[in-house]
């Protein structure tokens, strides 16, 4: 029997395809002539494999144990996510919406979803119910993905709850709008679950802007065109775009992570939010640089050179250490001046 119709009957009947394709197994025994020779190797090469590997668990194990116990986890999820990458990992995998009509994309980059923050989980941590096994339905069914059901126990770690979140989501533009490509807009329509990860500190400010523009773009794509005219009072609206991001106007500047975003006629507008000694940006944006700043430089540094210049202007590393030699001349001159004048009033009371 042909075994591509073997696992087309398989996969009918709703088995995991996580287990060994036996057209491999064919073809390694073919690769070695079916010889004896061959099957020794083979033999050797297994049980390298099968005595090797515990080993190796057991002296990472002795040497650090939390550590193996995370590399543990890590290969079982990653082992998990083997069998949906057999398809999804395929850059052409997509279908055509047949209510819109738009290609929908679903494959899934490898790479990006390793080093996201949900590169340590399996599949079906989030995808439940009806994804364990293929085929699965099209479409999630309610409550297959569900991102508050693991994110409700990371409260600790937020400066606000949960609930706070929803609530500002709720007044956001994206959950009040009327317009139809905003049915059905969740967490993960901004968040890709499958390639999002939080900007660390020290991450350049450039590629920080880049990460968050290019979400917002993914469906306001057009407010770029050199046609459109929604952003002209903006001077120097290119630049603007290059160097910070869309929520820094369009969010309530109270808190950087604030996940209400407003309308157009509602974002701010005023330049001096921005372009002043204690501007906004500074709490949001600027906090990655600020972190960063801290950790390379010194508190110090980050005082005198950081917060030295209003937002938007062109910093000179050489106009601020010669600005520095000067001030301490400066006060070594004066020190200087007040030492010579206490020397020689001593010697006047002792003439």
């Amino acid at each position: 029997m042909n075994p591509a119709r073997n696992r087309v009957a398989a996969s009918a009947i709703g088995i995991r395809l996580d287990h060994p394709d036996p057209t491999d197994r064919d073809r390694l025994a073919s690769s070695t002539g079916g010889t004896r020779c061959g099957r020794l190797l083979l033999a050797v090469w297994l049980c390298v494999i099968v005595l090797g590997t515990p080993a190796a668990h057991a002296e990472a194990a002795a040497a650090d144990p939390g550590r193996a116990g995370e590399e543990v986890e890590h290969s079982e999820a990653a082992s998990d996510r083997h069998g949906c990458l057999r398809c999804h990992a395929m850059p052409t995998l997509a279908y055509r919406n047949p209510e819109s009509g738009e290609i929908v994309d679903l494959s899934i980059d490898r790479e990006g979803l390793a080093h996201s923050v949900h590169g340590e989980l399996a599949c079906i941590d989030c995808h439940r119910r009806s994804y364990r096994r293929y085929p699965h339905p099209d479409r999630p069914a309610p409550g297959d993905l569900d991102c508050i059901g693991c994110h409700e126990d990371d409260d600790q770690n937020l400066s606000r709850g949960w609930v706070d979140i929803d609530a500002e989501f709720k007044r956001s533009v994206h959950a009040v709008s009327d317009s139809p490509k905003a049915v059905g807009f969740s967490c993960h329509s901004c968040h890709d679950p499958h390639r999002f990860r939080p900007a660390a500190v020290g991450e350049p400010i450039a590629q920080i802007v880049r990460n968050h523009n290019e979400v917002c773009l993914s469906c306001h794509g057009k407010l770029i065109a050199p046609t459109n005219t929604s952003h002209d009072w903006l001077p120097n609206r290119d630049a603007h775009w290059a160097s910070v991001r869309c929520v820094e106007c369009h969010t309530p500047v109270a808190d950087f992570a604030n996940h209400e975003v407003l309308p157009a006629e509602k974002s701010e507008k005023n330049c001096v939010s921005c372009h002043s000694a204690n501007p906004q940006l500074l709490a949001r944006l600027y906090h990655f640089q600020s972190e960063e700043d801290i950790a390379r430089s010194g508190l110090l540094a980050k005082a005198v050179f950081n917060e030295a210049y209003v937002v938007g202007m062109s910093k000179s590393p050489a106009l601020d250490r010669l600005s520095l030699a000067i001030m301490g001349l400066m006060v070594l001159l004066l020190a200087a001046h007040g030492v010579g004048r206490y020397l020689v009033r001593r010697a006047n009371r002792r003439g």
